[in-house]
């Protein structure tokens, strides 16, 4: 069994297609009625969907990224930092066994992106 999608609720599909594919690298996939579908290079799909409000999840809630190594999770970081998007949980480093950090999509659904030694 293989986890296929996540749909998600925006405000500004624009903007979040934009968020998406700059920092996480995914591409438009297809339309879906007002929305639009967004893949990743591992064929994991992003639906989002233009809406008049925004659900309020849990505060644990969010979307985890994880990415093959620390230096990754830093430069994704760093350029978040100069995109001005707000971080919940600034980077931070774990020894040498990890790295992550948790940032606020542009409706302000939290992501988690991290590393971790295997």
């Amino acid at each position: 069994m293989t986890l296929n999608h996540i749909h998600i609720g925006t405000k500004n599909l624009g903007r979040s297609k934009e968020f998406y594919e700059s920092f996480f690298g995914f591409k438009k996939k297809f339309d879906h009625d007002d929305g639009v579908f967004l893949e990743d290079d591992k064929g994991f799909l992003i639906a989002i969907d233009p809406v008049e409000e925004l659900p309020e999840f849990p505060s644990w809630f969010h979307l985890g990224f994880c990415l093959d190594n620390k230096e990754q999770v830093k430069s994704i970081y760093d350029k978040m930092v100069t995109q001005g998007v707000t971080f919940p949980k600034e980077y931070q480093e774990y020894g040498e066994d990890a790295a992550a950090f948790f940032a606020l999509d542009p409706d302000g659904f939290k992501i988690e992106v991290s590393w971790h030694r295997k």
